[in-house]
């Protein structure tokens, strides 16, 4: 019962019809959204670049034991698909649009739990940063491979990068900037799919090319693209079980890296073509299945090859290398190598340069005789120099170069993951109060994320660096996202059509409890394996933590004056006291908005005959909002799910207030409305006064109120005529008032002709006064009649009615 599907039959189905459609859909930007395919090349760029590094780093953490790297990649790989995965397909069917591991935790979890969203945003934020640094510095790396000459300016160029894609992401918008990131993604995502099958296949077919390898890690270490080799010592069975575990947990900490970015696929939820769930839930799975195959194959390749940790460069590339040679280029022949005399002298200035660097920081020798090590390093030149006659004009050669650039570049894009993800989350932060409101432009927050990386990459420099904080922050999201799945509030499983306690409802939260039991672990080791980085992380996170709680409240203490309700005065600059007081407001805005917008869709306002720009503008002024809020929800809403939320469920009540305050805003129009119609009656009324024949001036407001308010019980319209006074009006309420006011205008000749020719012969003395004159009129477009009586003598004579006409002097 516990793995039954919790997904409504009929909407699965549905969704399958549909899923080879949402498999492409956006590939050419067109559709409502952004499909499988799509979402993963725009999105999950970051977890497939650092695919490429993953199996660097857990040959790094395993101390160059290429057994127990394979063996902590598969631990990873069950935890991440029977964990992971299943967790977040559940937060994405829950709620699709909610994005990072904060904002699910605010969207779906009690009230217990919230906490863990103020942290959750900070890691994410942090996430984001490190993605950027690790993916521009590895973009740098990978550049060296094409242009060695530059490694002395590593650095700067990783800077260029950083930059040129916030550059383009903050000019063209996230949004139009996709284009970027379907090129780059599908491009590389392909061309991975069949280097690496024939990388895999060329291992397992020619084990004996291993020996080049050690030709390619010299030639990198003398570039100085290489800066650390990590080589096995000895077999893994003869460490010792002490050490084995020591390198096995070190390395699965080591090889989580390989998984980040996946944490940015649900954020990217609101760009998902609909079902949206749908959309997420595929592209997770194949995320996960692309970024096991992948580390599967290079760390089988790396095995039989003998590959070491080559930090600064990817232990793909080198696979790469080898079959470019082997298979594309002239190949290498082991026995055609031969070691000159250029090869030895150059060996021993290398081992000459070994030795001094050794005795000045006080090193121990390698515990080979100098002959065979400089023996050694020559045959290491010489092989180099066989690969690159190998590859020197070969198709070879240009495959080496396609796989480098697509790297580059797909590093370069990685970003993009960072810079989006996080700006989304930074954007629902502040959507909730936490942050500052311009937050809410994405723009900015790439601005700011781009700004904090600047500053880190001088200090990292290098990627099994960033990779000991990076861990920290995705695996502390795939920990927040399983708890609040498991958590979820009984009112979000009924939202979705799911019975708090059932079959389905024990499943949801079992798919919690697997991530949590995953995520859990992978935390537990990151903090066992990489305490040299949590001091920092803690550090970081409680700082841009306690700048969240210090901005929502207003100041450093909570002062319950500052969450007060905030009610701006009409086209009032609002002075909010604190973060809060800000969303809820901005929830406020939004539940009058959509209403608005209901209102116009439903009909409700044609009564009015006015354009809807006209009544839009009349309630952005008299409900106090942003210029362009109207047309700011109208964007957000083509991303939206067909279930739309509030970031939580306080800011959730809040805007259900007002989107159902519906009778109130219609009135608030109507009072407008009828202000619109009494200026036109109290500027005309004195036209047909005429107390001679008993036409008092209350007389003829009731005969005009009849005719101009037909549907409506003439003394409740007069009760409110007596209140009007003209006063001038801010342009917004008056370009809404003008067009009733025009229409009044407009309507009176056509009305009034029965009416105004009684009282005209009545001034002629053609009609006596006594005389009772009534009319019938049609008061709708279905011929509705209505008796309408017309003022003579007596019925509406009264010293009270003469006292309650109002006087205006003034003449508008």
């Amino acid at each position: 019962m516990l793995l039954r599907s919790y997904i409504d039959p009929a909407e699965n189905r549905e969704a399958s019809r549909k899923l080879p459609r949402l498999m492409v859909e956006g590939l050419l930007l067109g559709g409502s959204g952004l499909g499988v395919l799509a979402l993963i090349f725009e999105i999950a760029a970051d977890a497939f670049s650092v695919a490429a590094y993953q199996t660097l780093l857990a040959i790094h953490g395993a101390g160059g034991h290429h057994d127990i790297a394979i063996l902590a990649f598969i631990l990873l790989s069950a935890m991440l698909f029977l964990g992971i995965v299943p967790a977040y397909k559940a937060g994405a069917y829950i709620r699709p649009t909610a994005g990072g591991s904060g904002p699910l935790v605010e969207a779906i979890g009690p009230p217990r739990l919230r906490w863990l969203s103020w942290v959750g945003t900070s890691l994410f934020f942090l996430d984001a940063v490190l993605t950027i640094i690790i993916s521009s510095i590895s973009a740098a790396d990978v550049m060296m491979l094409l242009f060695p000459e530059f490694a002395p300016y590593r650095i700067l160029i990783a800077e260029c990068f950083a930059f040129f894609i916030m550059a383009v992401l903050v000019a063209l918008g996230p949004r139009r900037a996709v284009p970027l990131f379907l090129l780059g993604g599908g491009a590389f995502t392909i061309f991975t799919l069949l280097a690496l099958s024939l990388v895999g296949y060329s291992a397992v077919a020619n084990p004996e090319w291993g020996f080049l390898t050690s030709g390619i890690v010299h030639r990198l270490e003398e570039v100085q693209v290489v800066e650390h080799v990590v080589r096995a010592a000895s077999n893994a069975p003869a460490i010792g079980s002490v050490l084995f575990f020591q390198f096995f947990f070190r390395s699965m900490s080591s090889a989580m890296l390989g998984f980040s970015g996946y944490e940015v696929i649900p954020a990217s939820g609101k760009h998902a073509a609909r079902p949206k769930w749908k959309v997420v839930n595929t592209a997770l799975t194949l995320a996960a299945v692309f970024l096991i195959g992948t580390g599967v194959l290079q760390l089988a390749a790396a095995k039989l090859w003998n590959i070491p940790s080559t930090e600064g460069y990817s232990t793909l590339l080198i696979e790469y290398e080898i079959v470019a040679a082997q298979t594309f280029g002239r190949g290498v022949d082991p026995a055609a190598i031969t070691v000159a005399e250029q090869d030895a002298a150059e060996a021993q200035r290398i081992y000459d340069a070994r030795q001094s660097a050794r005795a000045s920081t006080g090193a121990s020798s390698v515990g080979h005789s100098s002959e065979t090590e400089v023996g050694a390093v020559a045959m290491d030149i010489a092989i180099a120099r066989a690969i690159e006659a190998a590859l020197r004009g070969t198709s070879g050669q240009g495959i080496l170069s396609i796989a480098a650039l697509l790297l580059a570049i797909i590093l370069l894009l990685a970003q993009g993951g960072g810079y989006i993800g996080g700006a989304a989350v930074a954007a629902n932060a502040a959507k909730l109060g936490r942050l500052p409101g311009f937050f809410n432009n994405d723009r900015i927050g790439i601005a700011v994320i781009w700004g904090f990386s600047a500053a880190f990459i001088p200090l990292i420099r290098e990627v099994v660096v960033v990779e000991a904080y990076y861990a920290f922050g995705f695996v502390s999201a795939f920990a927040i996202t399983s708890t609040a799945v498991f958590c979820a509030r009984d009112d979000v499983l009924r939202d979705r059509g799911i019975p708090p306690g059932s079959p389905e409802a024990r499943s949801l939260r079992f798919a919690g409890f697997r991530g949590m039991v995953a995520s859990y672990a992978m935390g537990i080791i990151l903090i066992t394996q990489k305490t040299d980085a949590l001091g920092a992380i803690v550090a970081l996170a409680a700082l841009i933590t306690l700048f969240q709680l210090y901005y929502a409240f207003g100041g450093a203490r909570r002062d319950p004056a500052k969450l007060s309700a905030f009610t701006p005065e009409p086209d009032g600059k609002p002075d909010y006291d604190s973060g809060i007081q800000r969303a809820h407001d901005k929830a406020r805005a939004r539940g009058i908005i959509d209403r608005v917008n209901r209102l116009l869709d439903e009909g409700a306002l044609v009564k009015f005959n006015v354009d809807s720009t006209r009544i839009r503008r009349l309630v952005t002024y008299v409900y106090s909002l942003d210029k362009d809020a109207f047309e700011l929800q109208r964007m957000e809403a083509e991303y939206d799910d067909d279930i739309a939320h509030e970031p939580s469920k306080e800011l959730e009540d809040t805007y259900n207030k007002y989107f159902n305050a519906r009778a109130e805003i219609l009135a608030e129009i109507e009072r407008y409305s009828h202000y619109g119609i009494f200026t036109f009656i109290d500027k005309y009324y004195a036209n047909w006064v005429n107390e001679e024949h008993g036409r008092y001036a209350a007389d003829v407001q009731r005969s005009m109120i009849s005719l101009l308010f037909p549907l409506t019980d003439d003394d409740l319209i007069f009760e409110q005529f007596q209140k009007y006074r003209w006063e001038q009006q801010p342009e917004e309420i008056w370009q809404f008032c003008r067009e009733r006011y025009s229409w009044a205008k407009d309507q009176w000749p056509n009305l009034s002709g029965r009416l105004t020719t009684v009282w005209t012969l009545q001034e002629l003395g053609l009609i006596p006064d006594e005389v009772d004159i009534k009319t019938i009129i049609s008061v709708n477009a279905r011929n509705d009649l209505r008796e309408v009586k017309i003022h003579t003598h007596g019925p509406f004579e009264s010293a009270a009615a003469q006292k309650s006409a109002p006087v205006n002097d003034d003449d508008g």
